[in-house]
């Protein structure tokens, strides 16, 4: 939470409330750029967030979580009596207040003419959607630019997610441990902070990536590999590696052997590894606010720009396409992972 940008934009910088990331995105926008001060700040919050994380390590290094029983067993139901019913009430207050409350005030704006008019058939309309998906030129290059950056970026942090776990799960080579380690490093690293240091390393010769939109790929493949690689290190450590050296006795080669039974095997938790990139990779703001250029404009980054003038209702049309999108991908990829399930369970 200490490092979201979104929430601290939104609703922090119009009462002129500053955070750490919203404070480093306003030394970097001004002209010029103040990169030593942003520099600063981005380290004290990778001092913040290591400190965090090693408090929550010391805090688990204390704890026990051996299993005294040799078989799994059924937890006992326990009575609640007529406290079921608060307990209920409870939970569904919860899921209201923070999902079910805030998904309705958006889809109820997205449809209106004005959201402070509430719901009436007189102030119902499509008008804010065919504005945001058929003239706003900003917001038309985002969905594409939005589409491409995230089937590129789950699909490159899958295939090295699924390189690294191989590595360190089916191999000797020396390092592999390190590797493993370097490339969940990131999942501690604050997306605004890993900006900064990406705008640092690519914005100078021979390689120069600042202004187009392959640095924002390289962003979202370096903030969402350490999600790909645990799933698939997940998928792997489930295959036997007796089933593996029984093919190569058999004669099969190593690629033989990889395509036919390893890859066949995790690829429901590949599928899932590149689900959980894409997601996240279609409404990634933190980073992006401080990577993008003209004409790379992301939907979020589209979201943001059209709230600071004040559009309200055609930002939540834009929310509301997004949701969409990401709902869609996931329908798709359960039904594509069920079918891999039942073929495997079928022995096809």
């Amino acid at each position: 939470m200490l490092a979201l940008f979104g929430p601290q934009a939104f609703l922090g910088l119009p009462g002129r409330l500053f955070f750490l990331p919203t404070r480093i995105f306003s030394l970097f926008s001004r002209y010029p750029p103040d990169t030593a001060g942003a520099s600063a700040l981005a380290f004290a919050l990778i001092v913040l967030t290591a400190l965090g994380l090693g408090l929550q390590r010391w805090y688990l290094a204390h704890r026990s979580y051996v299993t005294l029983g040799g078989k799994a067993s059924r937890p006992a139901p326990l009575a609640l009596g007529r406290w079921r019913w608060v307990g209920l009430a409870y939970a569904l207050l919860v899921i209201g207040f923070a999902v079910f409350i805030p998904l309705f005030v958006l889809v109820s704006t997205a449809f209106s003419k004005n959201w402070v008019a509430g719901l009436s058939p007189s102030n119902l309309t499509l008008e804010n959607f065919r504005y945001a998906l058929f003239e706003e030129q900003v917001t038309r290059r985002a969905v594409g630019n939005s589409l491409k950056l995230a089937v590129a970026a789950a699909t490159a942090a899958t295939l090295i997610g699924a390189l690294v776990a191989y590595l360190n799960r089916r191999t000797t080579a020396r390092g592999r441990q390190f590797l493993d380690y370097l490339s969940i490093l990131p999942l501690g690293l604050p997306g605004i902070v890993l900006a900064v240091g990406i705008i640092q390393a690519w914005i100078r010769p021979p390689l120069v990536l600042y202004g187009t939109i392959w640095i924002l790929l390289v962003c979202y493949v370096a903030r969402f590999m350490p999600v790909a690689v645990r799933s698939a290190d997940v998928s792997l450590a489930q295959v036997d590696p007796a089933l593996e050296d029984a093919a190569r006795i058999t004669g099969a080669s190593w690629l033989q052997t990889f395509r036919t039974i390893t890859a066949r095997l995790i690829r429901p938790g590949l599928l899932v590894a590149w689900l959980l990139v894409f997601i996240p990779s279609m409404g990634e703001l933190s980073a992006t606010v401080l990577l993008y250029s003209s004409g790379n404009e992301t939907l979020s980054v589209a979201l943001y720009r059209l709230q600071e003038l004040g559009r309200l209702e055609v930002v939540s049309a834009i929310a509301v396409f997004t949701v969409s999108l990401t709902l869609l991908a996931l329908v798709v990829a359960q039904r594509i992972a069920g079918k891999e399930l039942d073929e495997l369970a079928s022995g096809r």
